[in-house]
Formats: structure tokens, C-alpha cells, sequence
């Protein structure tokens, strides 16, 4: 009895606190944090890397691969049961295992009507044809490829922090390009309404001023409104409240980059994140073949169990003289090694072999088609940069072209030498050629950040 209640100590100690965790309410849904102020593009960045969502899921991804590493290590570690058993029976004898899956497994076996038993039982394997050994190797490489993974979110992240902030700007740049078209069609508009109400210009001039304003006017709020959708998405990206009041504190600029596509296939496969995951999602995969191949070899365990038992049976009670016999105690220790031998399990072992394999195959052909799609994005981001260098030099000279044009004409039609027309073809053309130069900013600094992405690279 003294060891039941030992028993039963133990157990309450040990499932309270499972019970507390299971029963315990769920944590609330994290709130996102608020920022407010300027904001540049790096300190977006690193915003990013620290409070995304994607980041975190993908941390959680990692911490979950390395607990199962180390879940990997328990056929290494002595694996030890408690059992106790209390029965009472009407047919002998009945078989009782342990309850759970745990490794330590006890099997006992009751001829008496009642029994009473408790055990220790401990067990640890001698040799697995390798089966443990490398299924811990293959855990381990799932986990670095985790960790692998994690940076690579951090990568897509920090690219993507990168081009909504640019289209942020983008779109900011553009408003402010309208907002001076909306200026300088407002002062036309009372020019022109002078010049009508002085008789020196016809009405027409004046009605056409006015539908122009209405459509730069409409032109304005929507560039207003594509702004603030590009800040709704650089929040989200940085997994901050859509509410955080920020403001861009960079300009969109011209800094001239020279890059070679060798030095930058070069540096990718040494940096690369998702080179490194696929290579070890490789290694995960070479090391399972190896461990599915331990289904082959001998299984060896030892194995020590002490039981004391606590027995009584009908039969012991004395017939003749109707005295009852006392019952039985015993208790001793068992010690002995198991080997197995795995003779036919219906082709579970070849087919398991047959799909380690092709799983190593699908990793190999996974790291080739990385490696494949490093090259060609690094491949793009340069010749998008080139194309985009020579797209800003041109749209350059487009604004001083078009701005000196509409200059000339504005200065015509003052003088009364120009007609309406001209100068509307000319501000048409002026305010194409601004969001030209706007657009080919923010193309090339977009090809900037896939630069740094396709090579491996934050920053």
C-alpha cells in the first residue's frame, strides 16, 4: 500500500501542472505595435525584420524544428516508467501493459483474483542499425534549414519593406506633381477669368480652364488616395498598426551603382539563405535514407524492471477448516537484453526506403532549381538596374526639356502670341515628363533592393 500511495503521489505531481496548461484560457491575439514620426527606408527595414508577422511565424517555424532536434536526442537517454496495477478478476490469467506510449513499456501477467502491483521499469537501445543516430542528424539539419528559412524571411521581408516604401514615395512624388499642376491650372484659371471679364480673351478660353481644373481636381484626390493605400501597405508589411501616423523622411535619389552579375552569382551562393535551407533540407533527406536502411539491422534494448506485487487468491482459503490464507508479497528485480531481428513486415521497410529516397531526390533537384532562380534574379535585378540608370538619365532631360518648353509658350501666350492649345499640350507634356521622372526613380531603387535580395543581402 505504502508504494500505491507513493505512486499516486506521483502522478498527482506530475499531471496537476499538464492540467493547469490544458485548462488554462488561450492568449489573446497579440496586438500590433504603433510607431509614429518619420521614418527612413533602413530603419523600415529593420522595423520589418523585428515586427512582421511573416517573421514571427516563420521564428516560431524555427523554435518549433529545433524542439523537435531535440526531441530527436530521447532514444539516446535511458527511458524510465512507473506502473502500478490494481486488480480484481474472476478468470486467470489476464495481460496488463502500461498506459501511453512511452517507451519503457511493461507488460505483467495475474493468475490471483486480486493483485496489487507496482514497478519501475527502465529501457535504453544498445544499437538501431543507425536508425536513431541519423534520424537525429536528419533532425538537426531540418533545423538549421529552419533557422535557413527564418533569414530567408527576414530577406523577402526586408526586399519587400524596400519596394513599398519606394512605392510610397513613388506615390508621394506624384502627388506632389499634381498638386503643382492642380497650382498651375488654378492660376490660368484666373488669368484667364481676368482677361475674359477685361474682354481680351474669348469665353471659351475660360470654360475650357474650368473643365481643366475639375479634371486636375479629381486627378489630385486620387493621387491623395493612391498615397495613403501605399502607406496601408508599407504598415502591413511592417506589421504595425494602419493607424501608426508616419511620415517618409527619404527622397527619392539617383545613387549610381556599378555591379558585376559574376560577383553577384558568387556572393549569392555563399550567402543565400535559401541556398543554405536547400542544402540542408538535402542533408535532412540523405540522412533519412541512411536511417531507413537501420530497418534492416538488428534491433538491441536492455531492459530492468523491480516489481513488488501484492497477491490473493480463492483457492488459498482452507476448505477443511474454513481458515482464510494470508496473502502473498513479493517483489524482486528483473535485468535482460532483447534482440530483434526483423524478418517480414510486409514491405513497410522497402517502400519506407523507396519513399526516403525519393524524398532525397526531390531535395536535390529543390537546391539545382534554387540555385537556378538565384542566378536568373540576379540576372534581372542587373539588367532592370541598367535599364533603369539609363531611363533616369533620360527623363531628365524630358523635365528640362518640357519645363523650358512650357516656359516658352507660357511667355507666348502672356504676350499674346500663343493660342490656349499650345500651352494645354505643353503643361500636358510637362506633367508626363515629371511622372516619367518619378517613375524611373523609383525603378531603378526598386532594382536596387531586388539586387540585394537576389544576392543574399539586407543591406
Amino acid at each position: 500500500m505504502q508504494i500505491a500511495r507513493s505512486f499516486l503521489g506521483a502522478a498527482t505531481a506530475v499531471l496537476l501542472p499538464v492540467f493547469a496548461l490544458v485548462l488554462a484560457p488561450q492568449a489573446a491575439a497579440q496586438s500590433l505595435p504603433r510607431v509614429e514620426g518619420p521614418l527612413t527606408m533602413e530603419q523600415a527595414v529593420e522595423l520589418a525584420r523585428e515586427k512582421s508577422l511573416r517573421v514571427k511565424v516563420s521564428d516560431a517555424d524555427s523554435r518549433t524544428m529545433d524542439s523537435m532536434r531535440k526531441e530527436a536526442l530521447a532514444p539516446f537517454w535511458p527511458q524510465a516508467s512507473g506502473n502500478g496495477y490494481f486488480n480484481d478478476q474472476r478468470m486467470a490469467p489476464n495481460v496488463y501493459t502500461s498506459a501511453g506510449n512511452t517507451m519503457a513499456r511493461n507488460y505483467q501477467v495475474f493468475n490471483a483474483n486480486q493483485t496489487r502491483d507496482g514497478n519501475l521499469t527502465l529501457m535504453y537501445p544498445l544499437f538501431s542499425g543507425g536508425r536513431d543516430y541519423y534520424g537525429y542528424k536528419a533532425a538537426a539539419a531540418r533545423a538549421d534549414a529552419a533557422k535557413h528559412m527564418l533569414q530567408g524571411t527576414e530577406l523577402d521581408v526586408a526586399m519587400q519593406a524596400r519596394l513599398d516604401y519606394l512605392a510610397a514615395l513613388r506615390e508621394s512624388e506624384n502627388a506632389r506633381v499634381t498638386g503643382e499642376l492642380l497650382r498651375d491650372v488654378g492660376e490660368r484659371l484666373r488669368v484667364s477669368r481676368e482677361m475674359f471679364e477685361a474682354g481680351r480673351a474669348p469665353r471659351y478660353y475660360l470654360l475650357r480652364d474650368e473643365t481643366e481644373l475639375a479634371n486636375v481636381v479629381q486627378m489630385d484626390a486620387m493621387a491623395k488616395s493612391r498615397v495613403e493605400l501605399a502607406l496601408v501597405s508599407l504598415k502591413t508589411t511592417l506589421g504595425v498598426d494602419l493607424a501608426s501616423p508616419i511620415t517618409l523622411a527619404d527622397k527619392l535619389e539617383f545613387t549610381p551603382a556599378a555591379l558585376s552579375i559574376d560577383e553577384g552569382i558568387r556572393q549569392a551562393s555563399d550567402t543565400h539563405p535559401d541556398l543554405k535551407a536547400a542544402a540542408k533540407q538535402r542533408e535532412a533527406a540523405a540522412a533519412e535514407v541512411r536511417a531507413a536502411y537501420g530497418n534492416y539491422f538488428p534491433q538491441v534494448s536492455v531492459g530492468y524492471m523491480y516489481d513488488w506485487a501484492w497477491m490473493k487468491n480463492r483457492t488459498w482459503e482452507s476448505q477443511a477448516e474454513g481458515v482464510r490464507s494470508p496473502a502473498n508479497n513479493a517483489d524482486g528485480y528483473s535485468v535482460g537484453v532483447v534482440v530483434t531481428l526483423p524478418i517480414f513486415d510486409g514491405f513497410a521497410r522497402e517502400n519506407a526506403l523507396k519513399t526516403a529516397k525519393a524524398k532525397l531526390d526531390k531535395a536535390v533537384q529543390s537546391e539545382g532549381l534554387v540555385r537556378q532562380q538565384i542566378a536568373k534574379e540576379v540576372n534581372q535585378a542587373a539588367l532592370m538596374l541598367a535599364a533603369a540608370e539609363k531611363s533616369v538619365e533620360a527623363s531628365r532631360k524630358g523635365v528640362e526639356q518640357s519645363d523650358e518648353e512650357f516656359r516658352i509658350i507660357k511667355e507666348r501666350f502672356g504676350a499674346g502670341r500663343g493660342i490656349q492649345l499650345e500651352i494645354l499640350d505643353a503643361q500636358v507634356s510637362l506633367t508626363r515628363a515629371r511622372f516619367n521622372a518619378v517613375a524611373a526613380l523609383a525603378d531603378y531603387n526598386s532594382a536596387l533592393a531586388m539586387w540585394l535580395k537576389a544576392t543574399g543581402r539586407v543591406r
